[in-house]
Parts: structure tokens; C-alpha cells; sequence
């Protein structure tokens, strides 16, 4: 684990530089997804985050999270971060975003098996919708997880809420 330190300690730095006058907000959903490359098909779990962003209409920002799905003695946890890009509609309470992170995965194909760690990339995209002021309903997000250098990759679907801090 200590080579990854640079890693996340350049994330990090993403992450928090320059949030002054940025929105930050922390976010939790319930997940699930087909998973290709290991010994299950499918696996479920929580997923959870924070980001910060800058700007009105466009936003940039970054993301970090993590995700825990497991089924059935199988686990597939992941920890990443990278950049956001948001869109707040003029008219409708909605937020499309897209993020592209990068992090590290740890899995095991099933039960009485090892685990490994790996670089882990996801593409990630959502939709927000306002729901009170400070708190948004992540309708549906999308995230394409893979590992690096392994078939392992998981197509997570995730609902939950977003509370804005400010």
C-alpha cells in the first residue's frame, strides 16, 4: 500500500486545492452491478463520496469516493478520485456531471479466496435533481469501473441522495 501514497496524496491535493468559495457536497446510494471477470455475476453495496466544485451554470470540481459491493462471500472495493464537470440547467432543478477518477480496486472472486489490489479507473456519469435546497436525489449514475491490466471491470448503477453544504 505504500507505493500508492504519491497517488492519493496528489488526489487529495486535486481533491481540496482552491475550494475556497466552492460548493461542497458529501453523497451516499445504494448500488448494484453485473461484474465481468470474477467467479459472481453480480454484486451490491453502498457507495460513498464527497466533491467540491466551482461555477454557476458550468461547474468543475473534483470527486473522491468509495464503493463496497459484495454478494455472497465475493467483495469488490473501490477508492478513486478525479475530476467533475457539472451542468446546472437554467430551468429544471437538474445536474447532469461526468467524472473520469482514478484510485485503486481491491476484489476476490468468491468465497475462501485471496484478494488483490490494482489500479482501478472508472468513467463515470449521473444526474442530480434538487429536491430541497441544499439536498439533490441522484436519480441514476452510471460508472464503468475496470481494473487495470485484469478482465475484473463492473458496470455500477447507483441511487442515493447529495447534501450541499454550502
Amino acid at each position: 500500500m505504500k507505493s500508492h501514497r504519491p497517488l492519493f496524496a496528489v488526489l487529495f491535493s486535486i481533491l481540496f486545492a482552491g475550494t475556497a468559495c466552492a460548493q461542497i457536497a458529501v453523497y451516499a446510494g445504494a448500488s448494484g452491478a453485473p461484474i465481468n471477470g470474477t467467479g459472481t455475476s453480480s454484486a451490491y453495496g453502498a457507495l460513498v463520496g464527497v466533491y467540491a466544485q466551482k461555477g454557476m451554470l458550468l461547474s468543475i470540481g473534483a470527486d473522491a469516493r468509495a464503493s463496497f459491493l459484495t454478494r455472497s462471500g465475493f467483495q469488490y472495493f473501490t477508492g478513486a478520485a478525479g475530476p467533475r464537470v457539472a451542468f446546472r440547467m437554467p430551468v429544471l432543478p437538474l445536474r447532469p456531471y461526468v467524472e473520469g477518477l482514478v484510485g485503486v480496486a481491491n476484489y476476490n472472486n468468491g468465497s475462501n479466496s485471496s484478494s488483490s489490489t490494482h489500479l482501478n479507473y472508472q468513467v463515470v456519469g449521473g444526474l442530480d435533481a434538487t429536491i430541497l435546497p441544499h439536498i439533490d436525489w441522484r436519480v441514476i449514475e452510471f460508472a464503468y469501473s475496470a481494473v487495470a491490466n485484469s478482465p475484473v471491470n463492473a458496470k455500477i448503477f447507483t441511487t442515493g441522495l447529495v447534501v450541499r453544504l454550502w
